[in-house]
């Protein structure tokens, strides 16, 4: 069973996302704040990381640099959530983020993006 760690600060957002997730059979680790977050990926060293971009204490983006500046977690793919739309992909990118997810999205489309971006041996 794959972990992921899901970095957002809406609670609605994290409520659904828990749910689903866990009912498609992954095990579900949530930080709230880019901080926590960032502490949490080094303590559990999750399989995947869905991070949303704007939060309090540290923005996604900031998250990211740190998480592929760390040899402990650079390898962990990461998945963008955010509101800000196509214009970003490049930027996402090229921090080193895996995918990106524009709010709202629909369930099969994140499920498709962990497909590709999961390391094989370590999916569900």
């Amino acid at each position: 069973m794959a972990k992921l760690l899901v970095i957002d600060d809406d609670r609605d957002t994290m409520r659904i996302l828990e749910a689903k997730l866990t009912d498609a059979g992954y095990q579900i680790l949530q930080a709230t704040d880019g901080k926590a977050g960032l502490e949490k990926a080094q303590e559990t060293l999750p399989d995947l990381i869905l991070l949303d971009v704007m939060m309090p204490e540290l923005d996604g983006l900031s998250v990211l640099k740190h998480l592929k500046f760390d040899a402990q977690t650079e390898k962990i793919p990461v998945i963008i959530m955010t509101a800000k739309g196509e214009k970003m992909e490049g930027v996402f990118k090229m921090e080193g983020a895996a995918g990106y997810l524009t709010k709202p999205f629909v369930f099969a489309s994140l499920l498709e993006e962990l497909n590709k971006s999961l390391p094989k041996e370590r999916g569900r």
